[in-house]
């Protein structure tokens, strides 16, 4: 079987494909509560004939394997939603269920092209009897940055040599360079109760702790390395403004382009936070949630995933796909629309119809997260993104889960999709590829890979 056909043969996974993206989309989960879709996706690939491996401290996590031997290459799957993004698929701002979680990710459409992709590589190889052995990954609570770092923990990717990953975005093109490591510490301070105006010499205020190690950490913002980010939220329990609060917390994340520089901010802000309890006599406790690591990348394998993005053929779009893009696109700033343009080589275009240039992603970088990134630190691991939603959109807003749910979105799920089948095809039939690909990621040099987890 050629590639060619390999792909005619994936018209017949079509539907499926939009099956999934909008069972998926319908029915939207955050992390943590996924029940729904997991069971939905492992249901689908059993029938499909996978053998559906779980682990039981995850109940969400999975994968699907079939085949044996190697090479062992794994697709990447996700489906959580994210919280108080419900909306509907129209173009004015308008909540399915107000406070409802929402696609505005679009790990719908990521599930659906993974699954999809995966089904189709399966077929491939019992059609054609080529040795391997294929594996899906339903992972859960990437929203969270987790779902990867723990089932990396439990030995889920154990065996596995190689894996393909995508992300929706409002462009067709690769990236060598991704996603940024990052982690979550929260610290939780304890003082004394007091009457604020009657004896407020008795009190220790874990609020001002709180403020204190706030401006600590606005000062410690110049002092680390370019790209970094330092974000946060407070509590203070709520209390009433006559009483010296005895409980605050503060939540940091932290990103950096390398997780050893994560992990050197969090020290800081560790001890940051010591200090801020040292000048109001409080104490503090530091939990360290969970970190991700930096996504490295192989040139090899993006060159590879960059010839099928345009081999496979980008979806073409109706009038009224073209129109639903244009009013979506009109609800954004028109600055970052026309940046987006610039970026993204579609200027003046609502939908970036084409394949982006090879390097286009040294002019977009990759300023957010993925657990995703512990799996590039495991074994070379490829990342593109496929048109899903207008350009000047972004992710996480009621205008990308718009999107999510059109058939735009749809449409690129099964681009997708096809240019995972058709990857993988390259991979199973090509040694010397995989060779290629193997000889660049063993020839980095990276930390050894150890999860920021520990099992509780």
């Amino acid at each position: 079987m050629t590639k060619k056909e390999m792909l005619g043969q994936m018209e017949e996974l079509r539907s499926t494909c939009v099956d999934i993206c909008t069972n998926l989309w319908n029915n939207p989960e955050s992390g943590r509560n996924e029940q729904k879709s997991a069971d939905m996706i492992r249901e689908l690939l059993h029938h499909e004939g996978f053998v559906i491996v779980n682990e039981e401290h995850l109940p969400h996590a999975f994968y699907a394997e079939y085949g044996s031997g190697k090479p062992v290459i794994a697709v990447l799957g996700e489906y959580d939603a994210l919280p108080g993004l419900s909306q509907k698929c129209q173009i004015t701002k308008e909540p399915v269920t107000p406070g409802a979680a929402g696609h505005g990710c679009g790990h719908n459409l990521l599930g659906a092209g993974a699954v999809t992709g995966a089904i189709m590589i399966k077929r491939f190889l019992e059609q054609e009897g080529i040795p391997g052995t294929l594996r899906f990954y339903g992972c859960p609570e990437e929203e969270l940055l987790s779902g990867k770092v723990k089932m990396a923990y439990y030995h889920m990717f154990d065996g596995c040599d190689m894996a393909l990953s995508w992300h929706p975005m409002s462009a067709n093109m690769i990236y060598e360079e991704g996603y940024l490591a990052s982690a979550s510490a929260k610290f939780y301070f304890k003082g004394k109760t007091s009457h604020a105006a009657f004896a407020p010499e008795r009190g220790r205020s874990a609020l001002d702790a709180v403020e204190l190690m706030s401006v600590g950490a606005n000062y410690l913002r110049e002092h680390v390395v370019d790209k970094a980010r330092i974000h946060y939220t407070t509590d203070s329990g709520r209390f009433s403004p006559n009483i010296v609060p005895d409980k605050a917390s503060a939540w940091y994340f932290t990103r950096a382009p390398h997780i050893s520089d994560v992990k050197d901010i969090l020290r800081r802000l560790t001890l940051v936070a010591k200090g801020a309890a040292m000048m109001t006599e409080t104490e503090v406790e530091t939990k360290i949630e969970y970190g991700c690591c930096d996504m490295v990348s192989e040139k090899s394998f993006a060159d590879l995933t960059w010839k099928n993005l345009q081999e496979v053929g980008t979806p073409t779009y109706t009038e009224e796909e073209m129109e639903f893009a244009r009013q979506l696109q009109a609800t954004v700033d028109p600055a970052i629309k026309d940046r987006d343009q610039r970026m993204y080589e579609a200027k003046e275009k609502a939908l970036a119809d084409g394949v982006v240039s090879r390097n286009a992603w040294e002019k977009a970088p990759l300023t957010a997260s993925s657990d995703s990134g512990d799996v590039s630190q495991m074994m070379p691991m490829n990342l593109f993104t496929a048109v899903c939603w207008p350009v000047g959109v972004a992710p996480h807003t009621w205008q990308s889960c718009a999107s999510a749910g059109s058939t735009i979105g749809q449409k690129g799920a099964f681009y997708a999709a096809k240019v995972i089948a058709a990857t993988a095809y390259d991979l199973y039939t090509q040694p010397e590829l995989r060779k290629e690909i193997q000889d660049e990621f063993d020839a980095q040099d990276r930390e050894p890979y150890a999860p920021m987890y520990d099992g509780e």
